[in-house]
């Protein structure tokens, strides 16, 4: 069993629809990669929170849909925003990226939005 310091806690994760549409229909920022697009809302108040999109039709291989997942995931471990609510989505990856050139995408890609701040207005 994995340690409580390695993994992702439940309440940073995204379960609901609407979770997800609440990024989908209003993103503060959109960050996009080779491998992947970054959708985030900024928010008040609430612990940063994680959705992945990963569809059979971008990455067929499920070993491969599932290591695109660990990645984003510990990426996002790592940063731990508070305030932002990010949906990460696979686009069909380049076949030279490796896990390395991935995660130092992610880390940019996280931190860029991290960067920008909430906006004045909320």
């Amino acid at each position: 069993m994995a340690s409580p310091t390695k993994s992702l806690s439940s309440h940073h994760r995204m379960r609901s629809s609407a979770e997800f549409d609440s990024v989908f229909k209003t993103p503060s920022e959109k960050v996009h990669s080779t491998s992947f697009l970054v959708l985030a809302k900024h928010l008040s108040g609430t612990p940063g929170t994680l959705g992945l999109v990963v569809g059979k039709k971008n990455i067929p291989k499920a070993v491969a849909r599932n290591r695109f997942k660990r990645i984003v995931r510990e990426s996002f471990r790592h940063l731990k925003t508070r305030n932002i609510d990010y949906v990460v989505l696979a686009k069909r990856p380049p076949k030279t990226e490796t896990k390395k050139t991935l995660r130092r995408a992610l880390d940019d890609a996280f931190l860029k939005i991290a960067a920008a701040g909430a906006p004045d207005d909320q």
